[in-house]
């Protein structure tokens, strides 16, 4: 049996021809177990149904749902159907919102979708979206979601136009000093691409921006 992360990104071949022309199919499998339907295995399971019987639009709200309550593997989904306009108009845009945010929670085969709908947006476009992703994790920092520091600071080193390793520095630092898993390899990894003296400016930025989050005080 599959548990964990990834039992979470198990792709279902049964659903391969329900979605979309594709070498993608949806993620079945969902980790979340709690009594909130915007984050519940319950109301994902519902959407996965919903797909196999054609009912895109009911099956797009509900993975809208729990996309906006940050579940990756429904993030995922949705950007699929965002992609191939089952449930609601194609919008490319906002499925390479969807898909991004999805790798940056850990649905790796997201990235490959996000590189599909890239090749039908213009560079602004593109970077319009960046531009959105880095809104919205920030403001899940703000509300005191620690999950969204790590991938804060994976999006200035793989989703940014360029590398920001100053950047990403200063969230991998903030991360560490939650004990997020990985952070502190990922932190030194980044500081290698500074020098002394950014790293210690860094440093001072990073200790001052933790204690005014909610869980640096």
């Amino acid at each position: 049996m599959m548990t964990g992360k990834f039992n979470r990104t198990w792709i279902a071949s049964m659903l391969m021809g329900a979605v979309m022309a594709s070498p993608m199919a949806m993620a079945e499998s969902h980790s979340g177990n709690t009594d909130d339907i915007a984050t519940s295995d319950k109301t994902f399971q519902e959407a996965v149904k919903a797909v196999k019987e054609k009912n895109y639009a009911h099956a797009y709200s509900l993975f809208e749902l729990q996309a906006q309550a940050a579940q990756h593997d429904a993030q995922f989904n949705l950007a699929l159907l965002l992609k191939s306009g089952r449930g609601t108009p194609q919008h490319y845009p906002d499925a390479l919102m969807w898909s991004w945010l999805s790798y940056l929670g850990g649905i790796e085969k997201s990235k490959m979708l996000a590189d599909e709908v890239i090749e039908y947006l213009t560079p602004d476009m593109v970077n319009a979206v960046r531009e959105k992703i880095a809104v919205r994790l920030r403001q899940r920092i703000d509300n005191g979601d620690k999950d969204a520091v790590m991938q804060f600071a994976r999006y200035h080193l793989e989703i940014a136009e360029e590398p920001d390793y100053q950047q990403a520095y200063f969230w991998y630092s903030i991360a560490a000093a939650i004990g997020l898993d990985g952070s502190m390899q990922a932190r030194d990894e980044a500081a290698e691409n500074l020098d002394a003296e950014l790293v210690i400016a860094t440093q001072e930025e990073a200790r001052s921006t933790f204690y005014g989050l909610s869980f640096g005080k």
